[in-house]
């Protein structure tokens, strides 16, 4: 269920981090305009199949000395959501002269931009520049779905200049049912079309503000040809799926196939689990640690207190609460931990010997200390697994995360970057990721060998006794409630507790029994909390005691070039379990 979850919380977000392609983000403001189009004419030809070929002609006075102009085109139809307009085929001169010029696009794609001159050139006084292009599909089904419509903006809302004089003109392939025309963004009929019954129209004007369009509509006896340039998806969506739909299949596969080279390489780590049949005792051969790490490939602090308890049950400690902090003595020496498995052997360092104690507290230098031994805790029982045969490396781990890691920032630039004009790229590194995933565990680094298989189906048929419900696996603790207290340190590495607490309740109908090296502390306890309770507070004493001790070291850490206190070698200080 974990992996599940954790599976579809990397689906959703690359889905967003994809996403973020159809985000517009706004460019910087620009200066105000300080040139101005003293006659604006533009001359358009609609054809029968639809395409339109336009020729503006600008005459632009640039009182001070400026680079040049630039033409932008808004590729959207507002009129079709999957209809974009591209200007093709665009030539474009000054005074006469081929001009330079650079193609951009802005917004995510939305715009298509000219930007007309050069940066080594100044120009001041007036000069006339033609702009010629062809726009593919400029036709559209009319409103009423009976006849066709060219619909346009002749000169569009975007000039951020004063136009001084308007001429346009433009030839249809028919003659006009009817004309439409407006001068300004929500303006109905306020402008004169020349020319209704023939199929060349005009349009003169004078005095347009900065940012006015002149709109022209026409509807025509005609049947409407195919879109130009047209869409399987909403423009709204081209910086995220592209604008072809070869390009997208391309990705797609190229994700599916990167899918699958991920899984194929997190597949060396991955192990199905075997048959869990029943078992009413552990083996013999194994503690209640190295148990926990043979079925999960985990050893954390919970295993290190579980080795505590197991010590305390097998009479090589006692175990004594005092306030919040616990002592925890040695009762027998080198003797008391013969018989018991090398990982809780791992606990005896922290007592010294016979009669040795060690105060587990909240305070700093038993933090310290708990902190030092706790890792060598863990790495011994995990050399155990491996010196024993039950697991072997995989050698995949470390430069398995790396590629991981490096494929993930891979999916979040090409989003950002819109790779190819579509932030989908981000599909190709982010599923070779989402795969690849399982690698980023810790337990990707070892395998279970055929004999630690073995012992896992073992461990994993203890566990499902000590953590199933009694009505589904039943166990008999008439005459045997010294097995309850036995498998307590089993349970708390295994992190079912409470369940097996919750069995004997059920089994018996009493509270279980409280465990001998406990009984001093918790005698009188009635609720049936103490169990998980002692096992709380053993934990949470050396989880404080660890965090105490962490603290110091985050504050004490010197900057570069001086020295500060508790910076230094040999730290530590004073606190409580």
């Amino acid at each position: 269920m974990k992996k599940l979850v954790a599976g579809l919380l990397g689906l959703v977000l690359l889905a967003v981090i994809i996403g973020i392609g159809a985000i517009s983000f706004p460019s910087s403001s620009t200066s105000g305009e300080s040139s101005t189009i003293t006659d604006y004419k533009a001359d358009f030809t609609v054809k029968s199949d639809g395409d339109l070929d336009a020729v503006e002609t600008l005459t632009v006075n640039f009182p001070i000395s400026r680079h040049g102009i630039f033409r932008f085109f808004d590729t959207r139809d507002p009129n079709d959501a999957h209809n974009r307009f591209l200007p093709e085929h665009v030539s474009i001169s000054r005074d006469g002269q081929p001009e330079t010029y650079e193609r951009k696009t802005e917004r995510r794609g939305r715009y298509v931009t000219y930007k007309i001159g050069s940066a080594g050139t100044l120009l001041d006084g007036t000069h006339v520049y033609r702009i010629a292009y062809t726009i593919p599909g400029a036709l559209s089904k009319g409103h009423d779905g009976d006849r066709t419509q060219f619909y346009w903006n002749l000169i569009p809302g975007g000039w951020a200049q004063r136009i001084d004089h308007v001429h346009l003109v433009v030839h249809l392939p028919v003659v006009p049912m009817d004309t439409f025309c407006a001068v300004g963004v929500g303006a109905v009929d306020n402008c004169q079309v020349k020319g209704t019954d023939t199929d060349t129209l005009r349009i003169d004007g004078a005095g347009l503000a900065p940012n006015t369009p002149v709109t022209l509509g026409a509807g025509l006896t005609m049947a409407t040809p195919p879109a130009g340039d047209s869409l399987p998806w909403p423009a709204t969506w081209e910086p995220v799926l592209g604008d072809s739909v070869t390009g997208l299949v391309t990705v797609l596969v190229l994700a599916l196939v990167a899918a699958m080279a991920g899984g194929a390489l997190s597949g060396r780590s991955f192990e199905r689990k075997p048959a869990f049949p029943l078992q009413y005792a552990p083996p013999s051969d194994v503690g209640p640690a190295e148990a926990a790490y043979i079925v999960t490939e985990t050893v954390d602090q919970r295993a290190f207190v579980a080795s505590m308890l197991w010590a305390a049950q097998q009479g090589a400690v006692d175990l004594r609460r005092d306030g919040d902090s616990w002592t925890i003595t040695d009762r027998a020496g080198p003797q008391g931990w013969a018989e018991l498995d090398r990982a809780t052997v791992a606990v005896a360092p922290l007592l010294g010997g016979a009669g040795g104690q060690f105060r587990a507290s909240r305070d700093v230098e038993s933090g310290r200390i708990l902190q030092k031994r706790i890792q060598a805790f863990q790495k011994e029982t995990r050399a155990w697994a491996q010196a024993n045969g039950f697991l072997q490396k995989t050698g995949v781990s470390g430069i398995g995360a790396l590629i991981v890691i490096a494929s993930a920032i891979l999916a979040g630039i090409a989003a950002l970057a819109t790779w190819f004009g579509m932030s989908i790229t981000a599909l190709v590194p982010g599923a070779f990721a989402l795969a690849a995933s399982p690698l980023l565990s810790p337990a990707a680094s070892t395998r279970r060998t055929p004999k630690g298989r073995e012992l896992w189906s073992r461990l994993g048929g203890f566990e499902r006794m000590l953590s199933t419900p009694s009505s589904k696996e039943r166990f008999d603790f008439s005459g045997r409630q010294d097995l309850y207290t036995a498998y307590i340190p089993w349970a708390v590495a295994f992190g079912c507790a409470d369940a097996w607490a919750k069995k004997y309740r059920t089994e018996t109908g009493t509270e279980p029994p409280i465990p001998s090296y406990f009984a001093g502390y918790y005698a009188g306890a009635h609720t049936g909390d103490y169990v998980d309770s002692m096992v709380h507070d053993f934990s949470s004493t050396v989880s404080s005691s660890i965090s105490a001790y962490q603290a110091t070291q985050s504050h004490s850490s010197g900057g570069g070039g001086g020295f500060s206190g508790g910076g230094g070698g040999g730290g530590g200080g004073g606190g409580s379990w």
